[in-house]
């Protein structure tokens, strides 16, 4: 079934306004590792951010989208939705650095709540055998394995657009827009290069692609609220490619503590020495501190370990799994999607993610669906 001429003109609206909008670009501190040398040095940080678009032009341009024009009443839904998120995003940019930018963030991405801090407490208090750190490869070389394995999907889909860059003013690894940016003092550990991997490209690039060969764009650009499936989907991708790591767990759950201690009022520092009691290395103390804080401060970080759970509940409830990789979707869409693929108004996506055909893949899948608990998977003695 073919979308009309006029939702499609809302859609591609819609997805030029969210590429001009980049969420992550404009909240993320350019000046990361100047400020944690200061930070460790005794010195409260001060995070410097990228110049921030017209807002003012870009809420014009938004406000002309009209979400009821559209003649599929499911289409209607995803851009009443899209544009609402749009909205807040917004907002973000013009109250960035300010106190204000924590509770736009709490709309957005919700509070920290009781069950998710508590999953967050029982991992943090675990026994667990400690991960051994061994050898690491730096920003280029990973850059060079990313491209490979971008090679492969390219070779089953040569339509692809993603890319690689090396960033000087991006921390860690990153995907936005197609594009894995790469920090230039990223190190990786050798034993997690493929999760790593399976988590940005196997996932995140993955979904893009498969969402921006479909007739709505937004699907490639990403509908309301999908972050939290989305890094569901990329931790759920890192335990198939090799098996949930405990370290890997926790560091989820200092992101969960961090955001939470943030919502509680805590100082950087204070929530910075908070996460070392816990255990957290000073390096990774310092960035999950920053990634609670930086912009006014935000709850983003808290998706990651309930999208997790809300995803093996789904998983366990009897759901599906690949028509999750359909593109960039979210929890509360899932249902609208496979509405849409019924009608023939999606398309079938043409790419599955290569960590699903993995040797144990099913059966690890097999035990999830069983009701295979996060602890459990990552052999986590409660």
């Amino acid at each position: 079934m073919p979308v009309s001429e006029g939702d499609l003109a809302l859609d591609r609206a819609l997805s030029e306004l969210c590429g001009l909008t980049p969420l992550l670009s404009m909240i993320t501190p350019v000046n990361v590792a100047k400020a944690r040398e200061a930070f460790f040095n005794g010195e409260e940080p001060r995070f410097e951010y990228r110049p921030l678009p017209d807002v003012d032009a870009l809420q014009e341009r938004l406000d002309s989208i009209r979400p009821e024009h559209a003649d599929d009443p499911s289409i209607s839904t995803m851009v009443e939705r899209l544009v609402n998120e749009l909205h807040l995003r917004l907002e973000m940019f013009r109250t960035r650095d300010t106190e204000r930018f924590f509770l736009v963030s709490v709309e957005m991405f919700g509070h920290v709540d009781e069950a998710t801090l508590d999953l967050a407490n029982r991992i943090l208090t675990a026994e667990s055998q400690r991960d051994k750190r061994g050898p690491t490869i730096g920003a280029e070389e990973f850059a060079r394995t990313a491209t490979r394995e971008l090679d492969h999907y390219r070779s089953l889909y040569p339509e692809m657009t993603a890319s690689v860059r090396v960033s000087d003013s991006r921390p860690g690894v990153m995907v936005e827009t197609g594009v894995l940016h790469i920090g230039h003092d990223t190190r990786v550990a050798e034993s997690r290069i493929d999760q790593l991997l399976q988590h940005e490209v196997g996932t995140h690039i993955l979904t893009f692609e498969n969402g921006s060969a479909q007739p709505l764009q937004m699907l490639g650009l990403g509908l309301a609220g999908y972050d939290e499936l989305q890094e569901a989907l990329g931790v759920l991708a890192e335990h198939l490619s090799g098996g949930m790591r405990p370290a890997r767990l926790r560091v989820l759950a200092y992101r969960v503590l961090a955001a939470h201690l943030r919502g509680e009022g805590a100082d950087f520092r204070e929530t910075y020495e908070r996460l070392t009691e816990f255990g957290c290395g000073r390096h990774t103390a310092f960035t999950t501190t920053m990634r609670a804080y930086r912009s006014g401060g935000m709850t983003k970080d808290a998706i990651y370990l309930r999208g997790l759970a809300r995803l093996l509940d789904h998983l366990s409830s009897g759901g599906e799994l690949e028509p999750l990789f359909v593109g960039k979707i979210s929890f509360d869409s899932i249902s609208l999607v496979a509405e849409l693929r019924e009608r023939k108004v999606l398309l079938e996506p043409p790419l599955t993610p290569r960590f699903l055909s993995y040797e144990n893949a099913e059966n690890t899948l097999a035990e999830i669906r069983k009701g295979r608990g996060l602890l459990e998977m990552a052999g986590m003695a409660a």
